[in-house]
């Protein structure tokens, strides 16, 4: 995509990114209010996620019974289905282990966040530059108070990082209106 069409195509979807960024603040209030609920919802969902993978696991290694590979799918449906039901039925417990990930995760999407800002030309640079220094900061909070924290931290965390990348794409949508493409 040239700079031409990219800016075009910022242009033309500005009104989608004022609604994902308004969804993704009021989203992220809710799991700040709500923390250890959003923690619990949040630990559930990933182990979800995993008993589904291990349900398409299970199908892929009947499906692949002929090329030979049919335990390495059955061995990965388990682990799927284990992990899954682990972290669905024990999320609480989960959250703690799963506090230090997210801690690790927001310092890299952080860092990255910084690194793009810093090197790229992009319109709303200043406002993805903070995000990008919240979520280390989240991320450094995170694991500064692991393990006590670990049940309501990642409900509060996720939701602070939900309103910082929401404002980011509120922040985008009027900024494209205005720019004009380099020729």
């Amino acid at each position: 995509m040239s700079n031409a069409s990219t800016i075009k195509y910022l242009r033309e979807h500005a009104s989608l990114f004022m609604l994902l960024g308004i969804g993704l603040v009021i989203l992220g209030v809710l799991a700040v209010i709500y923390a250890f609920t959003s923690t619990l919802i949040s630990v559930m969902y990933l182990g979800f996620f995993l008993l589904i993978g291990g349900v398409f696991e299970g199908i892929k290694a009947f499906k692949m019974n002929r090329a030979g590979h049919f335990f390495l799918h059955a061995l990965l449906c388990i682990l799927y289905i284990l992990a899954g039901l682990y972290l669905f039925f024990n999320p609480a417990i989960n959250a703690i282990t799963l506090t230090l990930v997210l801690a690790i995760f927001f310092v890299v999407a952080g860092i990255f966040r910084i690194a793009v800002a810093l090197t790229r030309n992009v319109p709303h640079k200043t406002w993805l530059l903070i995000n990008g220094i919240i979520s280390v900061l989240l991320g450094a909070l995170i694991w500064y108070q692991w393990p006590v924290s670990g049940l309501w931290v990642i409900g509060t965390f996720v939701g602070i990082d939900l309103i910082f990348t929401g404002w980011t794409w509120i922040m985008l949508a009027p900024t494209v209106k205005h720019i004009h493409a380099r020729h």
